[in-house]
């Protein structure tokens, strides 16, 4: 299956708000859920406990592909499944990749029981099973909505915890959009609803800092200079790795140089959406801090109009 979902990163003081927002939306939605005889369950709480596999030399990183087994825990309950993911794209924090998913019988890992599409062309599949080893692990307490919106059903996830490796730790304090059935337009829609807590666009997949970290690599920002030329999508990524990058070093100068950059391609583009470009233009004049505005609803909901255009 392929999976779309939009990631973001949310500060403590917008949780409590979310939250509320979140179990209030579902309470409105049970009524119909009654009516129609559905019983399945609309809010969720979930401790997931994630290890990440790869070879010595990152074979499944190289051929683009990522592959962990998750142990889900709910009260008393445990269920363990493999999955493996691979040709992601992104364009700001708006995620696409086809996922396979296998349960298994306990947390060992066995690629085997992988359809053949889901790993590298020509691979030897036993041989990589010898070759694979745990490198990270990404665990957290999620709790999870299923959302009605428009024509979509969509799943809210608020992830808290930790990625470790080597003993050294990253948080994880994110909040995810899955669509489960519907269109990726409900999905950006839905996350404008949810611009107001103050999120903040996310590009960096969980796996994708799991590596990071191992390695020990910092955020790099993009050296392209942006022009007319580039397309929306291209601005949009230069946007979203200068931004993290920005926030990474809280580097307010190099944020204010990029913010320009990004407006005068806009405006060399003739991409002009309103009010929110004005309103984004006008508060570029009073940056004081990287996280507040890159966090902010004006910064954010902008970003993702301009997603929403490039899916027409």
């Amino acid at each position: 299956m392929n999976e779309i979902e939009l990631k973001f990163e949310i500060t403590n003081r917008q949780i409590a708000d979310l939250t509320l927002f979140l179990n209030q939306w579902v309470n409105c939605d049970a009524a119909e859920y009654i009516d129609s005889g559905q019983t399945q369950p609309r809010i969720s709480q979930l401790i997931l406990l994630n290890t990440y596999y790869d070879t010595p030399d990152y074979y499944l990183r190289n051929n683009g592909c990522g592959l962990r087994v998750r142990v889900s825990e709910q009260g008393s309950s445990q269920h363990c499944e493999m999955t493996l993911k691979r040709d992601s794209q992104s364009i700001a924090g708006l995620h696409q990749r086809a996922e396979y998913n296998i349960d298994l019988p306990s947390p060992n890992l066995d690629i085997t029981a992988l359809p053949k599409a889901a790993l590298p062309k020509d691979c030897d599949i036993n041989q990589l099973q010898n070759h694979l080893k745990p490198l990270f692990s990404t665990n957290f307490k999620r709790q999870a909505w299923l959302i009605l919106f428009a024509n979509s059903e969509i799943e809210v996830a608020l992830d808290q915890g930790e990625i470790e490796s080597n003993g050294t730790k990253l948080p994880i304090q994110e909040v995810e959009l899955e669509i489960k059935q519907g269109n990726k337009q409900d999905l950006i829609n839905f996350a404008i609803e949810l611009a107001r807590f103050d999120l903040h666009l996310f590009s960096q997949s969980k796996a994708a800092r799991g590596y990071r970290l191992l390695k020990n690599q910092p955020i790099n920002h993009s050296e392209i200079n942006l022009s007319c030329q580039q397309s929306l999508p291209d601005i949009l990524k230069f946007w979203q790795q200068n931004e993290e990058y920005a926030l990474a070093n809280n580097d307010l100068n190099f944020y204010q140089h990029t913010l320009q950059q990004v407006q005068q391609a806009l405006l060399e583009k003739g991409v002009f959406i309103e009010p929110e470009f004005n309103q984004w233009q006008h508060a570029l004049q009073s940056i004081k801090s990287v996280s507040d505005f890159a966090y902010s609803e004006v910064n954010t909901k902008l970003k993702l109009m301009l997603l929403a255009q490039n899916n027409r």
